[in-house]
């Protein structure tokens, strides 16, 4: 976290490392972590790390994911986790903005399919990595191949 050296808030010039303990409800669920956190002594303030709240936010949608926790609150939150737009997860996605609308909104159901793809993203964005959101950018076009394609197998020993 870089280093406060006064309180945004009311000027004061002790700004305290701490863990605070922080609070997501999403679909009817409470989520809690303990984050790092610098906090005013004058004011009381907290500021976290957009990083860490990130990371937080990351878990509580891989939480949601892994349970397969469909409301639409859930959907809606898991995607803004992974960072996409509407209109792009719905593209990765092969639907159209509009139904992943009526997900967000509960007027339409989810696909268990396109469930497990929206797990994957999930998961993987609380990890860190970003190998299926990419694998399906790339599907948008994609490669060809040689009309003959030379392969090479490993010798068996």
């Amino acid at each position: 976290m870089q280093m406060l050296k006064r309180c945004p808030n009311c000027g004061a010039a002790r700004v305290e490392p701490q863990t605070i303990r922080r609070k997501r409800h999403v679909a009817g669920y409470e989520f809690t972590a303990d984050l790092p956190a610098r906090v005013c002594a004058g004011c009381g303030t907290s500021y976290f790390e957009d990083r860490v709240v990130g990371q937080f936010d990351a878990a509580v949608a891989a939480k949601l994911a892994e349970a397969g926790v469909t409301h639409p609150e859930a959907l809606k939150f898991m995607r803004k986790v992974t960072g996409l737009q509407g209109k792009e997860f719905a593209e990765l996605l092969v639907v159209r903005p509009e139904t992943v609308s009526r997900w967000e909104q509960g007027k339409r159901p989810i696909d268990r399919a396109t469930y497990a793809i929206i797990r994957q993203l999930v998961c993987e964005r609380a990890g860190g990595v970003t190998t299926t959101t990419d694998y399906l950018r790339s599907l948008r076009k994609p490669k060809r191949l040689p009309k003959i394609v030379k392969i090479a197998l490993p010798r068996a020993a």
